[in-house]
């Protein structure tokens, strides 16, 4: 196994447990009213949809594009790419999902950060099934060639 599989599957490891305290942030999001939440609450359900969002883009995605030997170019060409693949209906919710990642990294956490939170917990579930259609092909089609 080369060094870049193994830091492939190393980030594929990370982003699905980035992934899964993403899913427990929801889960408690949908057993208490989320205008009950407390903001330490809030900030861990949009500061794991930011890091998984961003694994995703940037280590996940890239790293399918180096191991399946694609020019990587843009963060756009790798969005256009998971549609190809069919991990997104669209590669402008792809981006949408980035934007959305990159507004809440250079906001300030004021009361802005909670009015979000309608709007994180739906991208948070469009990511996580995303992320369900990326692991999939990462198990299914790249880790047999990899361990072969």
């Amino acid at each position: 196994m080369t060094p870049k599989e193994k830091l492939f599957l190393k980030n594929v490891k990370d982003f699905e447990r980035s992934i899964d305290w993403l899913k427990r942030a929801l889960e408690k999001s949908e057993t208490v009213n989320v205008d009950r939440l407390s903001e330490e609450d809030i900030e861990k359900i949009e500061v794991l949809f930011s890091r998984s969002a961003d694994m995703l883009i940037n280590r996940v995605l890239r790293g399918i594009d180096l191991l399946e030997l694609e020019d990587i170019g843009t963060k756009l060409d790798i969005a256009i790419r998971a549609e190809k693949r069919r991990f997104v209906e669209s590669f402008r919710k792809l981006i949408a999902l980035k934007d959305l990642r990159n507004e809440l990294a250079h906001e300030y956490l004021g009361e802005w950060f909670g009015n979000k939170l309608p709007e994180v917990i739906e991208a948070s579930e469009k990511l996580i099934e995303i992320a369900n259609r990326v692991l999939n092909y990462v198990y299914e089609e790249l880790i047999p060639k990899i361990e072969s």
